[in-house]
Order: structure tokens, then C-alpha cells, then sequence
């Protein structure tokens, strides 16, 4: 695959939101096909080894309003990515709260109705990070195994249920193996508890069906029947869970 940096875009015409020029990556491969990908502040054309400029450039004008509408949703969900600073929102259980941070002796979270206070000596972001980090952890070990274990019991096969991990992953909430073995990326405790066990009965269903055929949405729906709810919610929301 050959890269190359080229074609300034220029937003400048009936949208004020965008004014600013976006450079435009084009990936040139064997491809048939010409694509447009769009991440926050970058463009990328996908095309085939042999198209023209005058090809490329005609294809980015006529998806021009698609690009920029994309880019305007990339730049408003860059602004949303957690992070763990002094006056940064958090998204809690599905409130906004306002990250505080006090200094004391002890290592401490407290939630209110609107703020997320940490505490703790010398804080900084990554102390604070870390201690949310920590946090989350205790939560999802406290929470997680047990919930699945009892939902296992339940659909009678607790016993093919053989581990419980949790680990921070990049892009994946759960995951089940065909060996039994469930893992879970402990950052849904952030998100509300209905998400938390809509997210449970996913894996652990997949301890009955390991696919995800209608039989297995079947199961799904019949222990959380507002699970496409959930999951739409979910896809909307998890870009604010990352850390």
C-alpha cells in the first residue's frame, strides 16, 4: 500500500462550524474501489493503485457533506473522551458530573448528584487517574463475578462457566471463550446498571450459544428484553467510557 498526503479541504461555505482546512490522506493499494474514512481532524480516501487526481477530487467533492458531517461528529466525540483532569466532566451511570479534585490524607472517591470528587494527598491527573483506575477495578470485582456466576446458575450452566477475568481492553466490552472462560472490561462500571446486565447476559448466553444467531438473540431478549435498547445506547455512549 502506498500512502501519500495530499488535497487540502477547505469548509468554508454554508456550514460555520468548520472553517478551518483538513488535509486528505490517500491510501493507494489493489483495491477496486474508491472509500472515504474519516477520523477526528484526518480524511482518507481508500483507492485503486492506477485513479487519477481528477478522480479522487471528484469523489471527495460529491461526499463533501457526508465528510463534514462526519468530521463535526469525530470533533464532538474527541471532546467527550474521558479524561481524568480537575473541572472535566465524567460520564457516571449515565449522569454528567463535574471531576473535583480535594486533597486529603486518605484515598477517596465520592460521588454526588453532580460531582465526582477524588481525594487523596499531592493530587495530579495521573494520581487521579490511577485512583479512579483503582477504583472501577474494586467496583467491577465486587459486582461482575457474582453476577454472572448467579445468571449462569440460573440458565443452567453454571458449570460451564469456568473463570471470570477482567481486563481493560481497547475496543471490546466482553468476550467468551469456547472453553468457558468470560471476560469483561471492568470500565462498564461506568456506564448505568441496566448496560452492566445487559452486558453479563451477552456473554453469558454465549456459554449456550457460542454465535450470535436468532436462537441466541432469542435468549438474550427473553432475560433483557430491552437489550437492543441497551446496545444502541451503549455504542452511543462508549467513546466516553475509554481511558
Amino acid at each position: 500500500m502506498r500512502k501519500t498526503k495530499i488535497i487540502p479541504l477547505n469548509f468554508t461555505g454554508k456550514s460555520k462550524r468548520i472553517t478551518h482546512p483538513y488535509e486528505c490522506e490517500v491510501h493507494r493499494s489493489r483495491r477496486k474501489t474508491l472509500a472515504i474514512h474519516v477520523s477526528h481532524r484526518k480524511v482518507e480516501v481508500r483507492c485503486p493503485m492506477r485513479a487519477s487526481h481528477l478522480q479522487i477530487r471528484t469523489f471527495i467533492d460529491t461526499n463533501r457533506s457526508w465528510i463534514e458531517k462526519r468530521l463535526l461528529e469525530e470533533s464532538k466525540r474527541n471532546r467527550e473522551l474521558l479524561r481524568i483532569e480537575k473541572g472535566r466532566k465524567i460520564l457516571y451511570k449515565a449522569r454528567e458530573l463535574t471531576i473535583i479534585f480535594e486533597e486529603c490524607p486518605k484515598e477517596r472517591i465520592v460521588i454526588t448528584r453532580d460531582r465526582f470528587i477524588i481525594r487523596g494527598p499531592k493530587l495530579n491527573a495521573r494520581k487521579a487517574r490511577e485512583q479512579v483506575e483503582a477504583y472501577l477495578i474494586r467496583r467491577a470485582e465486587n459486582h461482575l463475578p457474582w453476577r454472572a456466576q448467579g445468571l449462569a446458575d440460573y440458565l443452567k450452566v453454571g458449570r460451564k462457566l469456568k473463570t471470570i477475568k477482567l481486563r481493560k481492553t481497547k475496543t471490546k466490552w466482553g468476550h467468551c471463550t469456547s472453553t468457558g472462560i468470560i471476560q469483561f472490561n471492568w470500565l462498564i462500571m461506568l456506564a448505568p446498571n441496566a448496560i452492566i446486565d445487559y452486558m453479563i447476559a451477552h456473554e453469558v448466553c454465549h456459554l449456550i450459544h457460542m454465535n450470535h444467531s436468532p436462537r441466541y438473540w432469542a435468549l438474550v431478549q427473553s432475560l433483557c428484553p430491552d437489550y437492543e435498547y441497551y446496545r444502541e445506547w451503549l455504542k452511543l455512549h462508549e467513546h466516553r467510557f475509554w481511558l
